[in-house]
């Protein structure tokens, strides 16, 4: 790994050259550097104000004496009033040994009238007289920064204009390298998703509504990743709901709940939403974000939020599913404010649209398949084995062991727990 130490200015070079006593500082390696600033007497007798920058500080942290040279620059530094600039990415997170000692500052993502001032410059270059759609152009680009701003412009630009496609192409990567996030590139809307009717329709008034969402955060079996958070004795869990609570406080976020027996469209449902509204989804992961150590994993979803923050220009409506609620913290479900729906086993009017769906994809026949219990899971895997192997559905149907037989009890329960207690998603009331 190569690191070179130069100066911005000719004052900065005479500086350099002083401190370095004839020695060719740009071959020395970053702990030399350091020590000779730690010991530079050129800093106090000279009254210099020196602003030094480190670039990529992180990549170099794990070393103990660049760490030590770095909290030594306070006295260095202290009576001339120089500063040490660190510039590193968001999320990095710092030494302990620094912690106490360095001011965190966050660049912020630029705001629209910045985006629109970049697409003009940008449209400018390309020779464009007019931008095309500047709205959708500047959507698209919000939640980048202004560097991945420009190069995505310049990376879509065609003859005629901005490739919009493109553009939201290029996001999704930029997005992407946020650890945690992922974006839907599935294109079903609610009309490839049979039946739960009560839930889609409330869906679709809130994407219409007075305070409509710009996005959809989408987090795939929260209980899995929050539950044991009481009894985790690292403190990562812990870090993530209490970092969670926050955010979601903080913005004032509206979400729900979608609880239910595997396979019974919770996920597909909430993966449905962004598209039948035009907006994106954002997958968290959580348990992608969690790190051996709490700060990192801390850092981590903070950056994570950052992100759906200015995505969703503090707009977005987060969708959780889980399949068993009861271990979720009372204080995660108030944040949900929006309501908990509970999926029950289709009924026999959804399983008749659910076989539709799927014959019609796969272009088979329909065939009458004693299916009471099914969910749409079992329905699409069984149209979906009939197509792989060029049989009947009715054929296809005797591979399929209907988790209303083999986790009847797991489901009881989930009957019971949820009675009276949950929106049903299916039809009006609980």
């Amino acid at each position: 790994m190569l690191f070179r130490s130069r100066p911005l200015n000719q004052k900065g070079a005479t500086f350099l050259q002083t401190i370095a006593n004839g020695a060719d500082v740009a071959t020395m390696n970053p702990t030399e550097v350091l020590s000779l600033l730690n010991n530079a007497k050129a800093i106090e007798d000279e009254g210099a104000k020196v602003f030094l920058f480190q670039h990529n500080a992180q990549l170099i942290w794990k070393n103990e004496y660049i760490v030590q040279c770095i909290w030594n620059l306070r006295d260095a530094f202290k009576p001339s009033g120089s500063c040490l600039y660190l510039l590193v990415p968001l999320g990095t997170v710092l030494p302990n040994e620094l912690k106490d000692d360095i001011v965190v500052l966050n660049d912020s993502l630029p705001n629209a009238e910045q985006i629109d001032e970049i697409v003009g410059e940008v449209a400018k270059s390309a020779g464009y007289e007019t931008v095309s759609q500047p709205e959708r152009v500047r959507d698209t680009l919000t939640g980048l920064s202004a560097f991945a701003v420009e190069q995505t412009l310049a990376l879509s630009a065609r003859k005629d204009g901005f490739d919009l496609v493109s553009l939201w192409d290029r996001k999704r990567k930029v997005i992407e390298q946020t650890p945690g996030l992922t974006v839907w590139k599935g294109g079903e809307t609610f009309d490839d998703v049979g039946g739960y009717d009560n839930v889609k329709g409330f869906l679709r008034k809130i994407a219409t509504g007075r305070n409509a969402p710009k996005a959809i955060v989408f987090i795939d079996e929260i209980e899995k990743s929050l539950a044991g958070s009481a009894g985790d004795s690292t403190g990562v869990s812990q870090d993530q709901l209490r970092c969670l609570l926050t955010e979601m406080q903080d913005t004032e976020a509206q979400g729900l709940i979608f609880i239910g027996a595997g396979g019974s469209g919770k996920s597909a449902i909430a993966k449905a939403t962004g598209n039948d509204a035009g907006i994106p989804t954002i997958s968290l992961d959580l348990g992608a974000l969690q790190s051996s150590l709490v700060g990192s994993s801390q850092a981590r979803i903070r950056a994570a939020f950052d992100v759906i923050r200015s995505v969703s220009g503090g707009k977005a409506l987060w969708i959780a599913t889980c399949n068993s609620i009861g271990v979720l913290p009372p204080e995660l479900r108030r944040r949900f404010t929006l309501g908990t729906f509970y999926f029950p086993l289709p009924s026999k009017e959804a399983r008749a649209k659910i076989w539709q769906i799927y014959e019609t994809k796969w272009n088979l026949g329909h065939a009458d398949i004693a299916d009471e219990g099914w969910t749409g899971a079992e329905i699409k895997n069984a149209c979906n084995i009939a197509w792989q192997l060029g049989v009947p559905v009715a054929e296809a149907a005797k591979y399929i062991v209907p988790l209303c037989v083999s986790a009847a009890e797991k489901i009881e329960e989930l009957n019971r727990s949820a009675h009276r207690r949950y929106i049903n998603a299916e039809t009006s009331g609980v």
